[in-house]
């Protein structure tokens, strides 16, 4: 028997009151409940307790529910009913780190102390005997009181297969812990395309270091994940458990001056989720610091700190020699517009003449025309977004759109794709340099991709575009600049996460686009 007889209103076990879905993943289900006696919200995973999967789920639940790491998610409740299977779990209120990441990478200092509290979460784990053996980006959870939460110890992998096994559920931990390092300085994922997260690039077989993939990762921290990740390593002798993991991330830490005193709005224990929303943590920000370069990072490597009085005084001089430089030369500029002769051509006779101003102007550009948009929804969707609206959006009307059908609990489309968006066909091949969007809510996930000059039809697959610009938090008008202009005739503008419609609801739209080149 399977999970359809279970609906809003269903009573579980006299106690958890179903309310709505959270999510479907093969043969399970996930439901937001309420719990009678306690009054308060729960997660309720269910299984047909035909399931060949059932057995290995809620033994791993018991044995989960042993661990008493307040960063991993708590078991309450473990019970098969001879229709139902289901694991009953608290319910805690965050962002999953795969939503985090599809707007862009850490800063250093925040990944490293995010996956160090992974780390000793897991750690405790081990300690009690249980491995989570299936560590990925949505299973971490960054809470709104700047905590990180664990989720699908033992389970996530008992719903794999009912014989899943690793040689060594420790070692695996701990190499996705390095994954998870990896996709946190990069946002990118070792092993292939992950959710929103772009595969981690090769090269002759062998993963590039994060330093190769976004510039500014301190060395430390590459070595590390080359040290756990490298086959075989480059960095050193290789890292292969979760206590090196964790035990390497506090050196490096506190080395740089990063220790739990200094910063324990990262560090700190999860406390329950009571009250109004905190405002956004230090640990959920994004690096808006602008590109780094070189060996400028957010940790300071060993050896390179230097005095910082020093440091201040080099800056002092720095500046007043600016200053001094300004006067003079407004001065020098001041006596040529009174007309005094410049010492030079007193002296000379010769009269030079000065160039005249010149100004780098961009070449012009214009609105290319549209001949027709078609919505795109590739697998996993269902390729019938609301098709029948996409020329809405360019039919020079700001007050239609089309929208995305509503979507429940998370942003990035209740996690059940990766995203929708429209193919707009210029007619012919024309180069692309700005698209400006007036979208529906915000903020809106927006990334704009190009289809091969050479195309003569669309696409099939969101990887048939190459990706030519990203606004990952836009407004509802956002004009999109391309780094490099490109020659295409399909443009794909790709929505990765909607805004929110009130409550657990997410929609999202465009109601104007404009192309120019």
């Amino acid at each position: 028997m399977d999970t359809d007889s279970i609906a809003p209103g269903t009573v579980l076990a006299d106690r958890y009151v179903i309310e709505d879905q959270l999510e479907e993943d093969g043969e399970s289900e996930s439901f937001r409940a309420h719990d009678k006696i306690l009054a308060r919200s729960v997660v309720v995973h269910v299984l047909s307790s035909a399931s060949p999967l059932a057995a290995g789920m809620l033994d791993a639940a018991k044995r989960a529910s042993r661990v008493t790491d307040p960063r991993i998610l708590q078991v309450l409740d473990a019970v098969d009913d001879g229709e139902h299977s289901y694991v009953v779990r608290e319910w805690v209120t965050g962002r999953s780190l795969d939503v985090v990441l599809g707007e862009g990478p850490l800063p250093a200092h925040r990944a490293a102390s995010l996956i160090a509290e992974v780390a000793a979460a897991i750690s405790s784990a081990h300690r009690a005997g249980l491995a989570h053996q299936r560590l990925s980006p949505d299973a971490v959870v960054l809470t709104a009181s700047s905590g990180v939460k664990v989720i699908g110890l033992g389970t996530f992998a008992a719903l794999r297969s009912a014989t899943f096994e690793v040689d060594d559920p420790e070692a695996a931990d701990a190499r996705d812990l390095g994954r998870l390092l990896y996709a946190c300085l990069t946002a990118r994922w070792p092993g292939g395309d992950w959710g929103d997260l772009a595969a981690a690039p090769t090269e002759h077989g062998r993963l590039l270091r994060p330093r190769q993939v976004r510039a500014g990762v301190p060395r430390s921290l590459d070595m590390l994940c080359d040290r756990i990740l490298g086959d075989p390593p480059r960095a050193g002798r290789p890292v292969t458990t979760v206590d090196e993991v964790r035990s390497s991330l506090s050196t490096i830490l506190t080395n740089n001056g990063f220790t739990e005193a200094s910063a324990p709005q990262l560090m700190a224990p999860v406390v329950a989720e009571v009250g109004p929303a905190a405002p956004p943590p230090a640990l959920l920000a994004l690096d808006n610091d602008g590109p780094v370069t070189g060996e400028q990072a957010a940790i300071t490597l060993p050896g390179q700190g230097g005095d910082s009085r020093t440091r201040h005084t080099l800056l002092l001089a720095a500046v007043a020699v600016l200053v001094v430089g300004g006067l003079l030369l407004a001065y020098l500029v001041g006596r040529h517009g009174l007309g005094q002769t410049p010492p030079a051509e007193a002296k000379t006779g010769v009269q030079h003449r000065t160039p005249p101003a010149t100004t780098t102007q961009s070449p012009a550009t214009h609105p290319l025309p549209i001949s027709s948009a078609t919505a795109f929804d590739p697998p996993p969707g269902n390729g019938v977004e609301n098709s029948g609206e996409a020329d809405l959006a360019i039919d020079g009307s700001k007050q239609t759109a089309w929208t995305t059908m509503t979507y429940y609990n998370y942003p990035n489309f209740g996690r059940l794709k990766p995203g929708v968006g429209l193919i707009l066909d210029l007619g012919r091949q024309q180069e692309v340099t700005t698209v400006t969007l007036r979208l529906v809510g915000e903020p809106t996930g927006v990334q704009v991709r190009a289809a091969p000059a050479s195309a003569a039809q669309p696409p099939d697959t969101t990887a048939g575009f190459r990706l030519a610009a990203t606004r990952p938090r836009a407004g509802t008008v956002t004009s999109i600049a391309l780094a490099k202009p490109v020659t295409t005739r399909f443009v794909l503008v790709w929505l990765t996460s909607l805004p929110s419609e009130g409550g657990n609801a997410y929609r999202g739209g465009i109601a104007d686009v404009t192309i120019r080149g």
